[in-house]
């Protein structure tokens, strides 16, 4: 642990996760402490924290100088001699990115570019119950990032905040909007748990407002779906202020949070009832048979505006764009369905996405960098899912870590009507605070089992159970299925399947890996532009990697003129050697049987591009099994 300069011994401190600035406990500054007992069991769990102090509950006042903040601050010091006395004087740390950390002593509010852009303050205001009503946190000398590390300046002390400091913090803004009310007839036991928990929930998975990344649109979304779950607006502030906002960078001002809670109120999607959402998932989980347990029972919502007639002005303004998982790809909410050929890497596409969200990862598809909760049920493939996906994806991304996800998996599907193990599977979610974004069932055809794939009715039970529970988890659910034998007529048996969802997306084989196609989004135009992936080896698995370029032949091209070299042929030959075998065997063996030049046989195959597959690495020839390669 990095030492303190005298004068902060004895501040309230706390970790923060190595080469990061989140905090490393659950509560954040709140759970700051000077006992040196208490910094020993941190420093136990792991010497490698950072180190963050808490500036409030230490009675401490930091100006926090960001990179685009320095001409400003130069600008002042400049023309303000009072200013720049005390700045002087101040104790000092040099931020990572060559902003800088100002230390006084005594209260003052935490604040976001309230005095200039790029120039925001960490403190802390006691109230009479001598909790703090501002407060936040800054990392100490000696933590690192990314950009490197927290550096203090030689010289100056922790003095006092002095008048002069205090005539640049700018004074609370009351205006019409201030003041949030709350409302006892709402805030049920209930509401508040399941706000809790979904609070907790974001903290965990990374959904804070971080500046220059959407933080205040992320804001609004989170503060909307907190006033769903039947919270008032009153309590809504409270909570986010004191269980969400410590986490953000930098954390919101009291006041803006306010504003920001109350535009929530009025201007989010049928929050201002403060039911919508809640109901929802209750009348969702009510369709589950079997499901209904009493303490889902509330007072029905309200009528909301989106259940009336309405001119279209006022319509079009509650119209929101739609949100993404996956940019394009993977809608926010709803049902949808990826089917293709067999063989067509469907199950190595969907594990791919959900990794990328679940990690909190871009990857190759732009996903937003956060981590979401992700429930996947591999019904086929789920030890190679396991042992050999997941691991050749962690190496394609350089991903070291093995915890730091939010992915979920279960070895199996049930059947849609296993009311008991669907019950579990809740259950379980509910005692990992997870609530998926993304649910993937691989394969529709274990869901339906015993069902008839090509009856319309079978198969919109099926698509029904899956909308209910996109609507209970309010995430996307993708059921992955299998091609018809006409490939025109879309996924294997009836209609129903794509008609019933709201987004359809297809494989096809091509040569060296798929071809990805958009046929159906319900709220999105749909692109023409194909993407295609080349399959990668790596390990003793696979990665699909984007391909700009697509296939450089056609599929006629793709024949050999040697019949001994087509897939078909050079598949019955390791089927006759027990499905592998090591490339100078198999070479020898072909060579015999057509009655051909060894080298000519080496020489061919080895260089032919659509038998990748086939090759699971440089010395051996091996059919794949289904679990490894056909989903």
């Amino acid at each position: 642990m990095q030492s303190l300069p005298a004068f902060l011994d004895g501040c309230n401190i706390f970790p923060c996760i190595p080469g990061d600035k989140l905090p490393a406990t659950k509560g954040g500054w709140h759970e700051a402490s000077n006992d040196p007992a208490q910094i020993a069991a941190w420093l136990k769990i792991n010497p490698d924290f950072n180190w963050a102090v808490a500036t409030g509950p230490s009675g401490l006042f930091v100006i926090d100088v960001d990179p685009n903040g320095l001409d400003w601050w130069t600008t002042l010091l400049e023309r303000d001699a009072d200013v720049k006395a005390a700045v002087d004087q101040a104790y000092q740390v040099r931020t990572p990115r060559g902003g800088l950390h100002v230390y006084f002593k005594g209260e003052g509010p935490s604040t976001a570019s309230r005095i200039a852009e790029g120039i925001d303050t960490r403190g802390g205001i006691k109230r009479v119950d001598g909790s703090i009503q501002s407060g936040g946190y800054v990392l100490l000398p000696g933590s690192k990032t990314k950009a490197g590390a927290y550096s203090e300046l030689p010289g100056g002390n922790l003095n006092p905040l002095p008048q002069a400091i205090r005539s640049i913090i700018p004074e609370r803004q009351k205006t019409d909007t201030f003041g949030l009310t709350k409302n006892p007839d709402k805030d049920l036991p209930r509401n508040i748990r399941t706000a809790n928990d979904l609070i907790e929930n974001y903290v965990k998975s990374g959904r804070v407002s971080v500046e220059g990344k959407g933080g205040n649109n992320l804001a609004f979304q989170v503060a909307t779906s907190i006033l769903d779950k039947g919270i008032s607006p009153g309590l809504c502030f409270d909570l986010l202020w004191e269980k969400w906002n410590p986490h953000c960078q930098p954390a919101w001002d009291e006041w803006d949070l306010e504003i920001l809670v109350r535009n929530a109120a009025s201007y989010g999607e049928d929050a201002e009832s403060g039911a919508k959402g809640h109901q929802s998932n209750e009348d969702a989980f009510a369709n589950f048979i079997g499901m209904e347990t009493p303490e889902l029972t509330a007072p029905k919502a309200e009528r909301s505006a989106r259940n009336r007639l309405m001119w279209i002005h006022e319509y079009a303004d509650g119209v929101n764009d739609p949100e993404w998982l996956i940019p394009g790809l993977l809608p926010a909410s709803g049902t949808g369905m990826l089917y293709g050929q067999s063989g067509s890497y469907k199950s190595f596409l969907a594990l791919d996405w959900a990794l990328c969200l679940g990690f909190g990862i871009a990857g190759q598809w732009g996903a937003p960098p956060v981590k979401n909760d992700v429930l996947y049920f591999a019904g086929e493939g789920s030890i190679a899912t396991a042992k050999k996906r997941w691991p050749a994806w962690m190496d394609q991304h350089d991903i070291e870590f093995r915890s730091d996800h939010r992915f979920i998996i279960f070895d199996r599907v049930p059947f849609f009507t296993d009311t008991a193990e669907w019950e579990q599977i809740k259950q379980d979610l509910g005692d990992m605070k997870a609530k998926p974004a993304l649910i993937v069932i691989d394969t529709t055809a274990r869901l339906a089992t015993g069902l008839d794939e090509n009856s319309a009715t079978d198969a919109t039970k099926v698509t029904n159970f899956a909308e209910q529970l996109a609507r209970y988890y309010e995430c996307f659910v993708l059921l992955v299925h299998h091609e018809g034998k006409d490939a025109n007529r879309g996924a294997r048996g009836s209609s129903a399947w794509i008609a019933n969802v709201d987004t359809a997306l297809n494989t096809k084989k091509v040569r060296d890996g798929t071809e990805l196609r958009v046929k159906k989004q319900k709220d999105a135009d749909v692109p023409d532009d194909i993407q295609y992936l080349k399959v990668t080896p790596i390990g003793n698995s696979i990665v699909l990697l984007k391909d700009a370029e697509g296939p450089c032949e056609d599929a006629k091209s793709m024949r050999s003129k040697y019949s001994w070299a087509e897939a078909k042929e050079v598949v019955e030959m390791l089927s006759s050697l027990g499905g592998e075998a090591q490339p100078g065997i198999l070479y020898a063996e072909i060579a015999g049987k057509h009655a051909i030049d060894r080298s000519l046989v080496t020489r061919v195959l080895s260089k032919k591009e659509d038998l990748i597959w086939l090759k699971p690495n440089k010395n051996l020839w091996k059919i794949p099994t289904k679990s490894e390669y056909d989903l």
